[in-house]
């Protein structure tokens, strides 16, 4: 038979019923916020990289790739077609001026030179007799005109004679008649040789002009042939390195052909080349940083090609330090542009901020990383500027954070 359950039983019960529930529904709650604090995104600490923001100047850059080129180079041509000989010279070594670097078989050109020797003294020759010949020429009209001027006063002083004659009735009218015509025939006949010989020393004149030039220009063909035959000995103009010199022996170079280059490696400067995307942002004047592996050098934009060749855009930059240890000849070198600048602006190390086109960064604030909306300003190569959005001393993640576009808040462990 059944027995009554007691009061005091009938509460002690209760009791463990509802702290049995009270227990479940803590270890509930526990398990849910565990797991909902379990499931939130987390990093470690030590593999993302924060900076704080800070105030600063802010320049604003664009990428340019570079390669480091001799401030002053030579570069040594062939003057005449011809075979090498020699080479007195190789990449590498170090010249002064007056050195021989290639010597080249001239025979051709020397036998060039001497027939413009034969054809300088053959056209000097025609013109000494050409002169010879017209001054014989103008002598003779000057004879022929003093045996005219002779004859003329004759015939001037016969008809004056004539012409008293005939006054006093001693000689007929008809001698003086004649005697008159043949002096003004006399006269035209002077006046007819001076015209000549006028016109001779012209003609004679126009013609040895004429001959003088042709003369001279077979003496230039002369001296630009031996000219051009002495520097077929190919010597250093400079002192310096050779860059690069044609090394084969027996080849044949043709006249203009690039034989070797001589550089100062003591300065240099940089060609610079880039996409004609940017190319209304570039000008000669703009300061640019040309960036070493060791160092990182100030220059200038000296001038900007006009010309845009396969999409490239190619400069040259005058560097501050020419002579920098760090410069070597043909290095690849990376130049940054500057296009604008601005101080006293807030500033953050750049990292991967503002590389995706994202408006966002992550703030640490205690243990976690907090979604924040920004808006960037001037962006340089290594720092950005903060236009609003985060106050001077901020701390935020500038890694990579492009995965967690969604995320509002990271946990920090």
């Amino acid at each position: 038979m059944d027995r009554e359950i007691g009061p005091e039983e009938r509460r002690r019960r209760i009791v463990r019923r509802v702290t049995v529930v009270l227990v479940a529904m803590g270890a509930t709650a526990f398990l849910i916020a565990a797991s909902v604090e379990w499931l939130r995104p987390s990093l470690k600490r030590s593999d993302v990289q924060t900076a704080r923001v800070a105030r600063g100047v802010i320049e604003s850059t664009i990428d340019a790739a570079g390669t480091v080129v001799p401030l002053s180079e030579e570069v040594v041509s062939s003057p005449v077609e011809a075979r090498v000989v020699r080479v007195d010279r190789r990449a590498g070594d170090r010249v002064r001026v007056g050195d021989p670097l290639l010597t080249l078989d001239t025979a051709a050109a020397a036998l060039d030179a001497a027939r413009l020797g034969d054809r300088l003294a053959q056209q000097e020759s025609a013109h000494a007799e050409l002169r010879l010949r017209l001054d014989e020429s103008i002598a003779t009209l000057h004879a022929q005109l003093e045996r005219t001027l002779l004859d003329a006063e004759i015939d001037r002083y016969t008809a004056e004679q004539k012409t008293k004659l005939s006054a006093a009735g001693l000689v007929a009218e008809s001698e003086m008649l004649a005697a008159q015509a043949a002096a003004k025939k006399s006269r035209i006949e002077v006046g007819q040789l001076r015209e000549a010989i006028e016109r001779a020393a012209r003609s004679r004149d126009a013609q040895l002009v004429a001959a003088s030039a042709a003369t001279q220009t077979v003496r230039r063909e002369l001296h630009e042939s031996r000219r051009q035959l002495d520097l077929a000995m190919l010597r250093a103009g400079r002192d310096g390195i050779v860059t690069s010199i044609l090394d084969e022996t027996g080849a044949t170079v043709r006249r203009g052909d690039t034989i070797a280059r001589i550089a100062d490696l003591s300065a240099y400067r940089v060609e610079g080349s880039i996409s004609d995307v940017h190319a209304a942002r570039l000008s000669a004047g703009q300061r640019a940083r040309v960036i070493l592996d060791e160092a990182s050098l100030e220059g200038v934009i000296e001038s900007v090609d006009p010309r845009i060749v396969n999409g490239v855009v190619r400069f040259d930059v005058r560097l501050d330090e020419p002579s920098h240890a760090a410069l070597r000849n043909n290095l690849r070198v990376e130049i940054a542009i500057v296009t604008a600048s601005r101080e006293g602006a807030l500033v953050v190390r750049r990292g991967a901020l503002g590389r995706s086109g994202g408006n966002h960064v992550f703030v640490v604030r205690g243990g976690d990383a907090v979604r924040v909306p920004v808006r960037f300003g001037l962006m340089g190569r290594d720092a950005i500027e903060i236009a609003s959005g985060l106050v001077e001393g901020d701390e935020i993640v500038i890694s990579d954070t492009s995965d967690y576009e969604e995320i509002s808040k990271i946990r920090l462990d």
